[in-house]
Order: structure tokens, then C-alpha cells, then sequence
């Protein structure tokens, strides 16, 4: 197996400019989520040391994993909440382990809407509300109908609510977490993407319909921090993923594929983002995931589908996700459709990663999986080291097995706690 080109002789390991603070490469820890918070949405002790073991190369960006903005947008179990202080004040230990190795950390911010836990919000007599009164699988009608807590329908007043609710929820993050940067999550069948798809919102009013009303209720928020004096352009971040199918968000194929759906309204919102960075107003960067993954899964390419395209249509920066990581220790990585072989046959590692790393100066590449089995993972794209395979098993298991169990590449621990100690669920951060 070859690497065409050291990963040190590109782009990754060039400094870059990110809203207003520099970076010393190009390598982005992408938001991971993995369920190590508490069932009431705090951080627990477990994860100061896993991001902590990610954040060790200075000049780092960490992405940490999506938080929810508040109990009204909806609530699922284990996921960091960012509603109240007392929240923030938990999230900021953790902030403060990565700027501590200076490295600068974002957060990403959603709403559950129509796939919140039924019971839950029952049990806290909250309303589960969408776009449209719909459900995202057949199993999920089956929960609201048996818990007998239907979705419902937003009021316009309650859109706005929702929107001062992710206001509230960067602001907090900012000023009293100290995040450095808010990621708006816009893909993944969450409350954003349900309003921008058709599958899910079918509105009739300024909210619904066309494209452009569609993605009014994103647009509006991303306006709403701009203007913020407290979040401003430069803070704010988006993800979009045109090819995601997951939430419900199973959009049909089409043929060429910038005619689908999520396509569509994803290249709307990137011309709207490039619009307002040439009044003045750039946000820090577009994260958009690659057609390879959807979800924490990878997927069969078909057809043509490719964000190369769709990104010339934003200048500003840009974060590429999405099954980069190929110099894996273990056979099942062969498998990957990332995989590009030479004139010989023999695999040319991280092909698509130079690639496009090295295609403009604008482009970061962000790693999920392979960081969750690589603390190191930096150094080892630095020395072209290979890559220990990921557990997919434990990605959303509560305990601390999977999540710091992995070792660097020496075998130094990453971690204080003992074996025994990792077979349960870590204690809150409060």
C-alpha cells in the first residue's frame, strides 16, 4: 500500500484562517457524537479525558458533539443540553481542558423536533413539535400513538420561539461554556433539515412550499447571529449534508443528482451564505458531508454524486467530511468505496483527502470515526502511522469502553481511569 504524496507536503498541515482565530493545520475534529452524557443532558467526567486526548496537537479545531438548544425543541436521552447555566457552566470544564492545549473548540447546536423522545416529553407535559404534524418512520408513529403524545404542528409564534431558542443556546455556549464557534446542525433529519425538506415539511404558509421558504427558518436564525452582538458572523457555522438519508430523510434517487431534493435546497442556502459574506458578512465556515457516509455509516456510491459542484458556490471556508480516512490496520477497511487503487493494483492511501485538500486554500478535512479509535490520530497522519480500526459497537453505548479504551499508538493510556471503572457510565460534570 502507497501514499501518492506525503500528508505533510499538502495543504492539511498548512495554517489556516478560521473566522478569527488561526489555526495551525487543516486537520477538524468533526462533531462526534456518542452518548456519554447523562439521560438528564449533562457531560460527564468520561469526556473531559476523550477530548482532551483529541486536542493535543496546539492549533487544533475541535467540533464538539451536537448539544440541545432547549427542553421545548425537543429532548432525547444523553445528549448535552445548553438551555441553562448550569449546563454550560458542566460544558466549560471541558472547554476549558481544550483551550487549556491550545486549541479551539465550536459546538454544534440543534432541536429535535418530530424525532424527540415521546415519553420524555410527555412525562414533562412538553409538546413534540415539527414543521408538519408527520412522523419520520412507521416505528415512530407507533411511539407517539402508544404514549399518546402525537407531533404537532409549529404556530408561526412558536417558530419564532424556537429560532430565539437557538439564539439563546449560542449565546450561553459562547459566554458561558466559552465555546469558540457555533455549528448550526443542519442535516441529519434534526429540526432544520425538517424544515428545509419536503419529506417533512409541508407547510403551506411563508414557511413552507418553495425552496426559498423552506429554508426561511434556517436563514432567519443564521441572520439572527450575524447580528447578534454576542455571536456575529465570525462564530457562526453551518452543516449541510446534500446526501444524507437518515431520520426519515429518505430521499428518492435522482438522475443527474443535483436534481434531488436535499441537493436543491442545500445549494440555496450556500448561494443565500455567499451572498451575505460579500455584503460583509462571512460566517466562519461551511461544514458539508461527502456523499460516501450517511450518518455514522458508509454507503454504497451510486451514479454520479459528488459536493463538487455544489461547493463553488460558496468562496468562504470549508470543512469536508466524510470517509477520508483510509490507512486502516484492518482488512474491513479495503472495503471502503474511498478506496483507489494504482496501475499496480496496489492501494494509494488518502487519494480523495489530497485531493481535495489540495484543490483551493479554503478546504479543511474533518475525521469522525477514525478519531474515535485514534486519540493520536493527527500524529499519525503527520508520519503516514496506521490507523487502528474503529468499534462501531460502542459508538453510542453509555459506558467508557470503546470510548476510552483506545490507546495511542505506543500504548500510553489516554485516560486515568481504571478498566473496571470504564464498564459503567461516567459521573456528571455538575
Amino acid at each position: 500500500m502507497t501514499v501518492s504524496t506525503p500528508l505533510t507536503a499538502t495543504n492539511l498541515f498548512k495554517p489556516i484562517t478560521v473566522g478569527n482565530v488561526q489555526l495551525g493545520h487543516r486537520v477538524v475534529h468533526a462533531p462526534t457524537s456518542r452518548k456519554r452524557s447523562t439521560k438528564d443532558n449533562y457531560p460527564t467526567d468520561f469526556m473531559i479525558d476523550y477530548y482532551k486526548s483529541r486536542s493535543r496537537t496546539p492549533s487544533s479545531l475541535i467540533i464538539f458533539e451536537s448539544c440541545l438548544i432547549a427542553e421545548e425543541t425537543g429532548l432525547i436521552p444523553h445528549k448535552c443540553g445548553l438551555w441553562n447555566d448550569k449546563h454550560n457552566l458542566a460544558l466549560k470544564k471541558i472547554v476549558d481542558e481544550i483551550h487549556a492545549k491550545e486549541c479551539y473548540v465550536g459546538v454544534q447546536i440543534m432541536g429535535n423536533g418530530r424525532v424527540s423522545n415521546f415519553p420524555l416529553m410527555k412525562n414533562k407535559n412538553l409538546p413534540v413539535l415539527a414543521p408538519s404534524a408527520n412522523y419520520p418512520s412507521e416505528a415512530s408513529q407507533k411511539a407517539a400513538e402508544e404514549a399518546k403524545w402525537p407531533v404537532q404542528e409549529l404556530t408561526v409564534e412558536q417558530i419564532h420561539k424556537a429560532q430565539d431558542a437557538f439564539v439563546n443556546a449560542a449565546v450561553k455556549s459562547l459566554n458561558v461554556a466559552g465555546f469558540d464557534f457555533v455549528e448550526l446542525h443542519g442535516s441529519s433529519g434534526f429540526l432544520i433539515e425538517q424544515f428545509l425538506s419536503p419529506l417533512s415539511n409541508k407547510r403551506t404558509d411563508e414557511y413552507g412550499g418553495s425552496v426559498a421558504n423552506r429554508s426561511r427558518f434556517l436563514l432567519e436564525i443564521v441572520d439572527k447571529f450575524i447580528n447578534h452582538p454576542d455571536i456575529g458572523s465570525a462564530k457562526t457555522a453551518l452543516r449541510i449534508a446534500p446526501w444524507y438519508s437518515i431520520n426519515g430523510m429518505d430521499y428518492p434517487e435522482e438522475n443527474p443528482p443535483e436534481n434531488g431534493l436535499a441537493y436543491q435546497f442545500s445549494e440555496y442556502i450556500l448561494k443565500e451564505l455567499e451572498k451575505r459574506k460579500n455584503e460583509g458578512h462571512e460566517i466562519a465556515y461551511v461544514s458539508i458531508v461527502e456523499p460516501r457516509v450517511s450518518g455514522n455509516a458508509e454507503v454504497e456510491l451510486t451514479g454520479s454524486k459528488t459536493n463538487n459542484e455544489i461547493i463553488k458556490n460558496w468562496s468562504g471556508k470549508l470543512v469536508r467530511s466524510g470517509g477520508y480516512a483510509t490507512n486502516y490496520d484492518d482488512v474491513r477497511a479495503t472495503k471502503s468505496n474511498n478506496i483507489v487503487k494504482d496501475d499496480n493494483g496496489e492501494v494509494v492511501q488518502y487519494a480523495s483527502l489530497i485531493e481535495d485538500v489540495n484543490n483551493d486554500d479554503r478546504t479543511l478535512i474533518g475525521f469522525s470515526r477514525a478519531f474515535t479509535s485514534n486519540p493520536d490520530l493527527i500524529d499519525r497522519l503527520k508520519n503516514n502511522w496506521k490507523l487502528e480500526y474503529y468499534d462501531r459497537s460502542t459508538f453510542y453505548t453509555q459506558t467508557g469502553e470503546g470510548y476510552l479504551t483506545f490507546k495511542d499508538r505506543d500504548g500510553t493510556p489516554i485516560t486515568k481511569f481504571s478498566d473496571e471503572e470504564l464498564k459503567v457510565q461516567g459521573s456528571p460534570l455538575v
